[in-house]
């Protein structure tokens, strides 16, 4: 009784596999590791015995043999920015079918804490990172991303250029912001977004002072801020822009966190939005589209960005020759309540 009571709760193993879809031990094995080299017939045979007989891999097992870890690693400056949530959902979906698992974390926008990941990475033994890093000329924080021993995907920055990166036209977003406000009589357009050291920043600077110049506006350095993306600078730098002698009539918001600052800042000083300040989001949010009235803003899909980069970190394991891959996305303008000719 006790011997069959033991059989009958045997962990299935790869064996009763192989048996059940009629096929070798190597042929599962290279079902379970991804190899291409097996025909659609035994895939399929494999595949179906492994969902009738409940069979569960071995990561620890798997992990010894291919020599990875089986986890990838997701760095952002903030989680507590819901968009940011899409890309890594997206992220996960793609690389969930080959086994891999992901570790996210928040840096703060501090660069000392991304040396400190990196190094932490390092001996968890990561198979790849994905990563938001906060500064693209810092000589220390560029070396330790070329010479990590694991491949990484930056998410809409450009350096190190050597590597693998995802990134957003925002350039065209704000270009279309601008020239949605000049359409409805502005002049006076300002623009708040993060440090100018960093991608998406220059790309919004660049599409802003094209739509400028292609609305024959005039460009004004005191309506360009350019310092964080958090929600104080979007705050402080709208209450000083609106107490000066000559205020802008339209704010673009480069950031999803500025955003909640150029709000607060626009309620202390009791402005009407749209009637006294027309507003643009630089990033489209949860904030945005349920505010009221709901803000117009530059959209970009997130979870194209996740796709992109899981498949990215997936084919530099395949083949770590590969030259340098670049996906970037369309940012467009989704028109709301929140842009009105500028007051009289």
């Amino acid at each position: 009784m006790t011997l069959a009571r033991s059989s009958s709760h045997r962990k299935t193993s790869i064996l009763d596999v192989a048996q059940k879809a009629g096929v070798s031990l190597g042929t599962v094995s290279r079902v379970i590791n991804h190899h291409a080299s097996v025909s659609p017939d035994k895939r399929s045979r494999v595949l179906e015995a492994i969902d009738a007989l409940g069979y569960s891999p071995d990561k620890v097992a798997q992990s010894m043999r291919s020599h990875r870890s089986m986890i990838f690693a997701c760095v952002m400056r903030d989680f507590t920015v819901p968009v940011l949530s899409m890309f890594v959902d997206a992220m996960q979906k793609e690389i969930d079918s080959f086994g891999f698992s992901l570790m996210v974390a928040s840096s703060y926008h501090d660069p000392v804490r991304e040396m400190s990941l990196l190094r932490g990475f390092q001996q968890r033994r990561i198979d790849g990172l994905v990563i938001a890093s906060s500064s693209e000329t810092d000589p220390s924080l560029l070396s330790a991303m070329k010479e990590v021993n694991f491949p990484i995907v930056l998410i809409d920055r450009d350096a190190p250029n050597v590597l693998d990166r995802v990134m957003v036209n925002h350039a065209q977003g704000v270009k279309d912001a601008v020239h949605h406000l000049s359409s409805l009589g502005h002049r006076s357009i300002a623009i708040i977004t993060g440090d100018p050291e960093l991608h998406p920043t220059r790309h919004r600077l660049s599409g802003y002072r094209q739509g400028m110049r292609a609305c024959k506006l005039t460009i004004k350095k005191n309506w360009i801020r350019t310092i964080s993306f958090s929600s104080d600078v979007g705050y402080h730098e709208t209450l000083r822009m609106m107490n000066s002698p000559h205020p802008p009539t339209a704010i673009i918001a480069g950031g999803s966190a500025l955003l909640t600052g150029v709000l607060r800042a626009a309620r202390e000083l009791q402005l009407r939005i749209p009637q006294d300040l027309s507003v643009i989001a630089g990033a489209d949010s949860d904030l945005a589209s349920l505010s009221s009235p709901p803000i117009t803003a530059i959209r970009w899909e997130h979870d194209e960005l996740g796709r992109a980069a899981g498949r990215f970190l997936m084919a530099r394991l395949k083949d770590p020759s590969l030259a340098a891959q670049q996906h970037q996305v369309n940012a467009s303008l989704i028109v709301r309540g929140t842009c009105a000719p500028p007051p009289v």
